[in-house]
């Protein structure tokens, strides 16, 4: 079976170009966030929802957070779900991440496997998809 992430209790390693949101709802460190004016909103496929950066940390409505147009986060699998190192990652209807799949946004890429293969270190770029969807 492709890589699919297990648990959405992620750990960011690092990020670029920090900003700071208001959240309009709760979400979870490293989850993709999209704009929903004036606050953020988390970002799946299935919300159609443009995801555009990455939450640092977690939040609740109204929090502000510090959130990211690039980071490096650390996502948790099983020895069913095994990430490939250099493997495209997509955007799944719940905001996990999974193996690229064709009609869902590509955010990222898998750069390590845990030598457990229960985890693996991915970079997320949210807003590549729309760079990929005006082809700059």
């Amino acid at each position: 079976m492709a890589f699919a992430e297990t648990v959405v209790d992620r750990e960011v390693l690092s990020g670029t170009c920090p900003v700071r949101v208001k959240l309009a709802e709760r979400v979870y460190a490293g989850a993709c966030l999209a704009a929903s004016s004036p606050n953020w909103i988390l970002s799946a496929h299935a919300s159609g929802e443009t995801p555009l950066l990455v939450a640092g940390t977690a939040g609740e409505v109204n929090d502000y957070i510090k959130a990211y147009p690039l980071a490096a986060i650390k996502v948790t699998t099983t020895l069913a779900n095994v990430a490939t190192l250099g493997e495209l990652v997509s955007l799944d209807d719940d905001g996990t991440f999974v193996a690229d799949t064709a009609n869902y946004p590509d955010v990222g890429f898998v750069t390590e496997v845990g030598s457990d293969s229960l985890s693996a270190e991915l970079v997320v770029c949210p807003m590549i998809q729309q760079l990929d969807t005006a082809r700059t």
